[in-house]
């Protein structure tokens, strides 16, 4: 059976599946969410369904629809709301931390909207969320694969130095997933596992998967002295915000030397630029953070 066979096995029993849901819960929604609501299936793949009421329920058990294993989440529509509200506005700053802390505990819940279709009672509808909530979600899953990244290069920049290369090539390597989410994410796909990256690099086409892109072979023992390879890592994250926060503005001078060494990363809030290493956090205007992009590409080249 062809990837394209899986899926359309699979769409059928999520219909089916929901068809028998909106029996079982009189005005219930159910939408199809997860991997599957875009597109993508292998010959293992679960269904996965939201149930929508307006009361809460018990979680219905899973089922098998046809061999296939369908697993549904009950919510009520009031959870739904508070899930929207998040999606509301990006509105995370450097001095609101908390709004982040609690919109990255949710981002799961936010992916299951982002990519929810719904199956019944309405099929035809084609998105749950309005173009500014998707682009709200965009925001947000960027900041979060931003963030996962500086907490990676801090344990990189602490493994390095404490001479435990083995430890930190294990590191290495999942951040260069971290940054392929990044990229992803900046083209538009919703934040899903990372087994899935070779087909959100290749835009979904079966016959177009797409390795993830190898990071430079680090040099640990010279790393936090330095960091041409890094530089990579700091190009690719300042390129993807850059496609959503976009900047004509012209090039600011801008400590490159003491900014752009080993660990340094760029994140963009509500309030603008930054630059992030550690527990430090360096704020730049557009013309700085463009002047800070054109330094990294340098090195990176080197």
């Amino acid at each position: 059976m062809t990837p394209a066979r899986w899926l359309q096995a699979r769409l059928k029993v999520a219909e089916q599946a929901a068809a028998t849901l909106a029996d079982e819960f009189s005005g219930a929604d159910v939408w199809l969410v997860g991997a599957l609501a875009e597109g993508l299936a292998h010959q293992q793949s679960d269904v996965d369904l939201l149930l929508i009421t307006h009361e809460p329920v018990a979680e219905p058990r899973s089922r098998l629809v046809h061999g296939i294993r369908v697993d549904v989440r009950a919510v009520s529509w009031d959870t739904v709301h508070a899930w929207r509200t998040l999606l509301d506005a990006f509105t995370v700053t450097r001095g609101d931390i908390e709004t982040f802390r609690t919109v990255r505990t949710r981002l799961s819940d936010l992916t299951l909207l982002r990519t929810a279709r719904p199956l019944a009672p309405a099929p035809d509808l084609p998105q749950v969320l309005a173009p500014g909530q998707r682009a709200t979600y965009q925001r947000w899953a960027l900041a979060d694969r931003c963030e996962a990244a500086a907490s990676l290069a801090e344990d990189l920049l602490g493994l390095a130095q404490a001479g435990l290369y083995p430890h930190a090539d294990l590191v290495w390597n999942q951040l260069a997933r971290v940054v392929a989410q990044a990229e992803t994410v900046a083209a538009g796909a919703p934040l899903l596992g990372e087994k899935w990256l070779p087909s959100l690099l290749g835009s979904h086409d079966p016959d177009r998967f797409k390795a993830i892109p190898e990071l430079p072979e680090p040099r640990w023992p010279g790393a936090a002295a330095h960091s041409p390879f890094f530089a990579t890592v700091q190009a690719r994250l300042a390129d993807a915000l850059f496609a959503l926060w976009p900047s004509d503005a012209d090039p600011d001078p801008v400590d490159e030397a003491g900014l752009g060494g080993f660990g340094w990363l760029p994140q963009h809030y509500h309030d603008g630029w930054f630059l992030r290493r550690g527990d430090a956090r360096i704020p730049l205007s557009n013309g700085q953070m463009r002047t800070w992009r054109q330094a990294t590409a340098r090195r990176s080249r080197t």
